[in-house]
């Protein structure tokens, strides 16, 4: 009969609040299952449906070891393609079906793929505060626990959490200055540089809260 797939699973969790997906392959050798994920924190409903209604209908029944021809037939049955939703779904269940084949050949994935082409990579951590004293206090910790290269925010990313006067006669709702979240940004990175030095890597990123022009000034000024 062959190797099939004989089931497909989304795991929905969300550790500190976070919307996590991981997609589950199942298949007819006992014991045999692949892992993907298939994260879209913002539309994970959205990629759930879509596993389930399509991905999941198409892929029971197939070879997991037919991985190109699994995705070309996934990608082009949609019709319209691309987008985050879809993206999001298939490269969960392709992901999935990479590990079946890893597992099979019994070789780690990136074997497969060609091997290591480095021994190791930098890796950051994420450090954000209400304040900028909170920020420094926390690069502070993570310096010490060994990292060199850190994503540093003041608030919520694009400056969410800054509390700042709506508009006159404005109805309820979050506002945001880009302006005032720049010169805030700009200001603790300065201060973390001051701290710690040039030989930490500094990272930050705006989320796409800032409008081209802005985002231009605003590289310039950090540089």
């Amino acid at each position: 009969m062959g190797l099939k797939i004989t089931d497909v699973r989304v795991i929905y969790t969300a550790p500190q609040g976070v919307n996590l997906l991981t997609v589950r392959v199942d298949t007819n050798e006992a014991g045999l299952y692949g892992l993907g994920c298939a994260t879209f924190t913002q539309r994970h409903h959205a990629v759930i449906t879509a596993i389930e209604e399509y991905v999941k209908p198409y892929l029971i029944g197939r070879d997991p070891l037919r991985i190109e021809d699994n995705w070309q037939a996934m990608m082009g049955s949609s019709y319209w393609r691309n987008g985050p939703v879809l993206n999001n779904a298939l490269s969960g269940a392709d992901m999935a079906l990479w590990d079946i084949l890893g597992k099979v050949a019994g070789l780690p994935v990136y074997q497969l793929l060609g091997g290591k082409c480095r021994e190791a990579a930098a890796a950051y951590t994420h450090v954000s505060g209400e304040t900028t004293q909170e920020v420094l206090e926390m690069v502070e910790k993570t310096c010490e626990e060994g990292y060199q290269h850190v994503r540093v925010q003041v608030g919520v990313y694009g400056g969410k959490t800054m509390r700042l006067r709506s508009p006159d006669n404005a109805p309820d709702g979050a506002y945001y200055d880009p302006k005032a979240y720049m010169r805030e940004t700009l200001a603790m990175i300065e201060k973390v540089r001051e701290r710690f030095g040039p030989e930490l890597e500094i990272c930050h990123d705006v989320h796409e809260r800032l409008a081209p022009a802005d985002a231009a000034a605003f590289a310039k000024e950090v540089e």
